[in-house]
């Protein structure tokens, strides 16, 4: 059925309908389809082929959190697969999670569960790149993540840099081929004591004339330099200093990054820990002009003593956040324009380890998307009755980095050439959109 969506261009009549649509659905006889069953699918191509998010925020679990014990209970399966923690339902009927995402629990409707997401790396790095790119690593090309795409398809606004990491990117999240100036900004952790975000804050005894004249000082001396020699790495460092220069310069951009300005019960509410105060300013980041950020977090590699780890260190704190973040989005009329993804780079194993805990498994998990016309309280395909392997509607990692694309506006056309000449589709090659994401 893939064919029956090609992206050359066709001129339809009045009713949106071509000729080539007309002889197209002539043929879908053979197959059992109807005209109203191909209407369908066309309403749902031209959903996915509008896209409402100007802004995405990724949430990353870094290390692989376990699905079982968090967006796909299992409550009938095995003591050593069902784990130590109960289900609970949620603000939509029939979708339960863990007992330990209770705020979460009541932002469901707004939250689209992917549950049959699979692939087969199960080491962290490679599987880190895989998810945050959409291709399967190699040892001679390096792709770009979807934050530096992004950066390089949408562009900065209001002087902030368009990819942002808190408190970076981690692996898997730089620019590939693409070159360091499409790399994020480091933010650093908004839950430090003395949190700063390296230099944006003029020395003392500088004022903005002595910066601008600086400015015009080295950008002269680089000129004559780069005259005579292409290289990538002063770019990037003349890419890295030009959003510094920026966030200098904009009081609004200086601004968003003052977590300060927040009313106390705001700040509360995402959560004062790192979690809570990197979902805050990501919010801040996006309100203000920013196009991606990533919220990168570890401790999810439970290898033993897994149900304490969640409990007590890893699930409130994220529950929290995130569950304000959805909130605080949707009451800013923003949540329709920002795209929300949460995962890691793999799941774990549903089978319980000697240890207590769960090892590295990636052929089935979860992804959650909200935002951005996502159509929350969903749930899109099924594991098994253990959480083995996908049951239904088996989604993979290319068709995420295809959805995440497609939310926000990326051509699917869209090719790069590398240093070498070679031709590279943004769009993995095999990936679809995940349709249902967008109703």
């Amino acid at each position: 059925m893939k064919n029956l969506f090609s992206n050359t261009r066709r001129t339809p009549d009045c009713d949106g309908i071509t000729r080539r649509d007309v002889l197209t659905v002539g043929a879908l006889g053979f197959l059992g389809l109807s005209l109203p069953d191909f209407l369908r699918m066309r309403a749902a191509e031209a959903a996915v082929a509008a896209p409402k998010a100007e802004a995405c925020i990724m949430i990353w679990l870094s290390g692989g959190p376990s699905h079982l014990d968090t967006f796909d209970p299992k409550p009938d399966a095995p003591a050593e697969y069902r784990g130590e923690f109960n289900a609970i339902g949620t603000n939509v009927d029939g979708i339960q999670i863990s007992e330990y995402l209770p705020n979460t629990a009541k932002q469901m409707d707004k939250v689209a569960i992917i549950r049959s997401l699979t692939s087969s790396i199960g080491a962290h790095e490679q599987a880190t790149i895989y998810l945050q790119t959409g291709y399967k690593p190699l040892p001679v090309l390096t792709y770009p993540s979807f934050g530096s795409v992004i950066a390089k398809e949408m562009g900065p606004r209001e002087n902030l840099p368009p990819y942002l990491g808190i408190p970076n990117s981690g692996r898997g999240g730089g620019s590939g081929f693409l070159g360091n100036a499409y790399n994020a900004f480091p933010v650093g952790d908004p839950n430090s004591p003395r949190f700063r975000v390296p230099n944006v804050e003029l020395p003392n005894g500088v004022d903005g004339d002595r910066v601008a004249s600086r400015r015009s000082f080295i950008d002269k001396l680089n000129g004559r330099f780069e005259a005579t020699r292409q290289d990538e790495g002063l770019k990037a460092v003349d890419s890295y200093y030009e959003r510094a220069y920026d966030l200098v310069s904009s009081a609004k951009a200086k601004k968003a990054l003052q977590l300060s300005d927040e009313p106390a019960a705001t700040v509360d509410a995402y959560g004062r820990n790192t979690y809570g105060q990197s979902a805050l300013l990501a919010r801040r980041m996006v309100e203000a002009g920013a196009r991606f950020v990533t919220i990168n977090r570890g401790g999810w590699d439970t290898h033993q003593n897994n149900w304490e780890r969640l409990k007590n260190q890893n699930l409130p704190p994220l529950d929290q956040a995130y569950a304000a973040l959805l909130s605080d989005l949707k009451e800013r009329g923003l949540l329709e324009k920002t795209l929300v993804v949460l995962m890691g780079e793999f799941g774990r194993t549903p089978k319980i380890n000697a240890r207590g805990g769960r090892d590295h498994y990636p052929r089935c998990r979860f992804a959650c998307f909200a935002g951005g016309g996502v159509k929350g309280g969903q749930v899109i395909g099924k594991s098994d009755a253990t959480g083995s392997t996908p049951a239904e509607r088996p989604v993979s990692v290319e068709d995420i980095a295809s959805s995440i694309y497609s939310a926000l506006g990326v051509d699917p056309e869209t090719t790069y050439t590398t240093s070498t000449g070679r031709p590279i589709r943004v769009y993995p090659p095999e990936g679809n959109v995940v349709r249902e994401l967008f109703g």
